[in-house]
């Protein structure tokens, strides 16, 4: 089964191929330095409808910076 997060080649009008990378989520769940898997945490703040999406790398300690979503 493929996963919509793949790496997939696409045929353009001239009938080249163009090599396009769609983000892995792989890339996402992993430390870009030591390549351990994060640890996430999710903060809900109800009054402005937001969640505060956290990272952290047990293996080396580094946390990227956090992600604000807008819930709907």
């Amino acid at each position: 089964m493929r996963t919509p997060y793949s790496i997939q080649d696409i045929q353009n009008t001239a009938n080249e191929v163009d090599h396009s990378k769609c983000l892995s989520l792989e890339h996402y769940e992993r430390c870009s330095f030591c390549n351990s898997k994060l640890i996430f945490t999710h903060d809900l703040n109800i009054t402005y409808l937001q969640v505060t999406e956290m990272s952290r790398c047990p293996g080396c300690g580094v946390a990227p910076n956090p992600k604000k979503f807008t819930l709907q």
